[in-house]
């Protein structure tokens, strides 16, 4: 737990960052009982909805999400499904696919109040074989890259 001052602190530089770029990128690092993941915070504002990744080094998380939003700017945002070439190294695939719950985004809700409802969409990374975790036949553990 934060002392009140640097959360307070923590959330007006947010929003500073989200005011010059547009958004700012949240990362949660991982430990032995859960895989880190970063998250998009504001760009619902200029995209009508955020962005999130698990289970990777935080900084290539922060890259590809920087990524992301290079390829939607301007588009109606992606479709469930959507399988996206050219982000990722070696001809690998991102699958996108719409989260269920913003219960890990805490930062979203200190910045933007708790009654906040807008849309995470998850860019999930394959195995070696590119398999996305979405299929039984993955060779990823459950707690590599978890599904939000």
């Amino acid at each position: 737990m934060c002392p009140p001052d640097f959360m307070t602190a923590y959330v007006a530089r947010l929003r500073g960052v989200i005011a010059e770029h547009g958004f700012a990128i949240q990362p949660v690092l991982g430990d032995e009982s859960s895989a880190a993941y970063c998250y998009t915070i504001g760009l619902h504002e200029s995209l009508g909805c955020e962005f999130v990744m698990a289970g990777l080094d935080v900084r290539v998380m922060q890259g590809l999400l920087h990524s992301l939003i290079e390829r939607f700017a301007g588009s109606s945002g992606p479709v469930d499904g959507e399988a996206l070439d050219g982000v990722l190294a070696n001809g690998f695939q991102l699958l996108m696919r719409p989260v269920t719950s913003l219960e890990p985004f805490s930062m979203l809700r200190a910045v933007y109040g708790q009654e906040i409802a807008v849309p995470y969409w998850q860019a999930v990374w394959p195995d070696s074989a590119g398999i996305f975790p979405t299929d039984a036949s993955c060779s990823l553990s459950p707690g590599t890259q978890p599904l939000l």
